[in-house]
């Protein structure tokens, strides 16, 4: 009779489970292409660490183990419930032919059983008593959490009853060995009682697995389902790096993204895969600060909009003809009637969401998408951004300066460009806009230069040949700007046969780094910070400072977002402050790949910030929590965020702001070193 009642059951819900998923999948094939399936063994070795190691949910020492302990029971559990299944075809099937491999997997679970039940308590807890900011979501979430908290208790809690009351009829598998289970059997007697208990437990433990499979494509739990897949397909190279337009491509018709279908197919995938944990906007300087955005907010509508969007075009591009409410749907706007259009420009693209997601969601790349599509489809930007994209056309820099005037800072400097004389050059100074026009950047680039030559380097600057790197372009979504000034960049780069370059800009360098190479500028790039560690660790910078009275400092270190969490790079600039005389260096709560934005990046260096608090103060004010003397920075945006923070909260008499150039700087001898320009 169990068999009978059994089977038929079970073959309509996989096949109801394989269509709804087939459908999921169907979306993702209406969506952009784009290439993931490249370096199969980085993207398994990747899987394991992230998706079965949990790694990234591990950074969480209060919810990690938790969501961990339910996660790896899951994975335990699935022996249980592939056996539940094979006794629903037989009662005496079984996986005991895998002989000791089946004491282990059963003992495993036995254990987990115990390890899940407290894990659920804990989730509850810290989401419906402790109220945990960031999973107070709206009703239909908090009505989700309990749904799948409760399938969870009634699956464990079942199996438990199932294998005891199995125990306690002497009918358990050969080869089990349940010690849990084995301690609750002795309050059941081998009776009809028993047996009862025995088959109403194995029809609530596997009635609810097959409810709970199919729950989850309707859930935000779609993520069990998806997130190990996501992790497999999420981006190996350079995670932030952007992907670039073809523009020479004759069926290119949309630039960037303004619905949906024009996302990638992981995009979409990622909107499936968030778990809705909320803690890309518990980091979110944004959101932290007053803003709209909201990271989470952004994916879970791509993800609605892709569900209410995709099965309408689906039937369009079969023939259906469409009701008047379907076409209303497609009438609708991802960007106004999904997500607010001043979220997309609040964003600073500093990562720090992607940095804490679990499953490796690409947020940054959907927002810049989601502004290409803006700026090049519908001409909708910050008015700030007309005046910033003009002189990027004119002048090739943000700023309204002559490109004439990009050497002009080197005045009485014997620095050399690469036209007045290319020979015998080793390295490249790429000074960047900022280091050639801001009056304050241009001290440091001063600074870089005075290093360089005191350390014997033969370098070179481009002067008015150098462009803007295109960043400023890129993050606010003007690709066809970016692409201009990129492929002219890449042009005088290649000319002059360049291999190595130095920038004093994380955004220059990141760019130059992991951006270039795919329009043919292969380079070795080093921000400022890398190079001149090495410097001092081969002897090559004589410094002093630690019998000079004004030089004995505290110091604490600002980490840029795209030197740190774009390129990994937390350690050079913490060892130079280690390695320099009379330097006591001082860390900040939120620091390395915790750190929090100066504000400036994504284009924010040149837009208005008028919402909320704004997030140079914020960072500001974390810094002088630590009562250090100087804010190091390595990055001329933080330079101007920091130091505008400094004077707001009237601190700029106790506080300075130095770059590191500047402090390597005033250690080295006073005497002007031999020029290595010559």
């Amino acid at each position: 009779m169990r068999t009978l009642v059994f089977v038929p059951m079970f073959l309509i819900a996989v096949g109801f489970f394989a269509y709804n998923v087939g459908r999921l999948i169907q979306f993702l094939r209406l969506a952009r292409p784009e290439k993931r399936w490249d370096q199969l063994g980085k993207r398994v070795w990747q899987t394991l660490v992230v998706a079965f190691g949990q790694q990234r949910i591990l950074r969480d020492r209060g919810a990690g183990p938790i969501h961990a302990a339910i996660f790896w029971g899951f994975l335990i559990l699935l022996s249980s419930a592939a056996e539940s299944v094979l006794e629903g075809f037989h009662p005496r099937w079984s996986l005991s032919f895998l002989g000791p491999v089946y004491t282990v997997l059963t003992v495993l679970s036995d254990f987990f059983c115990a390890f899940v039940l407290l894990a659920v308590l804990g989730a509850a807890w810290r989401r419906w008593i402790q109220r945990v900011p960031r999973l107070q979501g709206p009703a239909s979430e908090q009505r989700d959490a309990a749904i799948v908290l409760g399938l969870i208790t009634i699956v464990v809690t079942a199996l438990l009853l199932q294998n005891s009351t199995r125990i306690a009829l002497g009918a358990d598998h050969k080869w089990a060995f349940r010690p849990l289970a084995l301690l609750i059997s002795s309050l059941f007697a081998p009776t009809q009682q028993t047996y009862f208990l025995f088959e109403v437990a194995w029809w609530f433990h596997i009635g609810c697995i097959l409810i709970f499979l199919n729950y989850l494509p309707f859930s935000k739990h779609l993520h069990v389902l998806t997130s190990v897949p996501n992790v497999f397909f999420s981006r190996l190279g350079p995670v932030h790096a952007l992907e670039p337009l073809d523009f020479t491509r004759e069926d290119l018709q949309t630039f960037g993204a303004t619905d949906v279908e024009h996302l990638s197919w992981k995009s979409i995938l990622d909107s499936y895969s968030c778990t809705h944990c909320g803690r890309c906007t518990s980091v979110c300087p944004a959101n932290q600060t007053g803003k709209v955005l909201d990271p989470r907010a952004i994916v879970v509508a791509v993800r609605q909009r892709t569900l209410d969007r995709m099965p309408i075009l689906l039937r369009q591009r079969r023939g259906s003809e469409l009701t008047a409410e379907e076409r209303a749907v497609l009438e609708k706007r991802l960007v106004g009637d999904y997500i607010p259009p001043e979220a997309l420009w609040q964003c600073t693209t500093c990562g720090a969401c992607m940095e804490e997601c679990p499953v490796l969601i690409e947020h940054v790349p959907i927002i810049v998408e989601l502004r290409r599509g803006l700026v090049m489809m519908e001409a909708q930007f910050p008015t700030e951004l007309q005046a910033a994209y003009g002189n990027l056309e004119t002048n090739a820099t943000p700023w309204a300066f002559s490109a004439a005037d990009r050497a002009a800072w080197a005045e009485g400097l014997p620095v050399k460009t690469l036209a007045e004389d290319s020979s015998d050059c080793e390295l490249l100074f790429w000074v960047g806009c900022a280091g050639s026009y801001d009056q304050r950047a241009q001290q440091v680039a001063r600074a870089i230069v005075r290093v360089l030559m005191t350390a014997g380097v033969r370098f070179r600057i481009l002067g008015s040949e150098e462009h803007c790197t295109g960043d400023p372009a890129r993050r606010t979504g003007n690709e066809y700007l970016a692409d201009m000034l990129i492929r002219a960049n890449v042009e005088t780069l290649n000319r002059y046969r360049i291999r190595t370059i130095l920038t004093m800009c994380p955004h220059c360098y990141n760019t130059l780094k992991n951006e270039y190479p795919r329009y043919g500028g292969a380079y070795e790039v080093y921000h400022h910070t890398q190079y001149f560690r090495r410097l001092i660790q081969e002897g090559r910078l004589p410094l002093h400072g630690d019998t000079v009275p004004n030089l004995l400092q505290t110091v604490v270190y600002h980490d840029s977002c795209y030197l740190g969490r774009y390129n990994g790079e937390y350690e050079a600039p913490r060892a130079i402050l280690e390695l320099l005389p009379g330097v006591q260096r001082r860390e900040p709560e939120q620091a390395a790949d915790r750190g929090f934005c100066c504000g400036a990046g994504g284009g924010r260096m040149f837009m208005e910030e008028r919402v909320g608090k704004k997030v140079n103060l914020e960072r500001t004010e974390q810094l002088l929590q630590t009562r250090a003397e100087v804010i190091a920075v390595n990055c001329p945006f933080c330079m101007t965020m920091l130091t505008d923070g400094v004077k707001a909260l009237h601190k700029a008499d106790s506080v300075r702001v130095r770059d590191l150039a500047e402090l390597i700087a005033e250690r080295l001898p006073a005497s002007d070193p031999p020029s290595a320009a010559d």
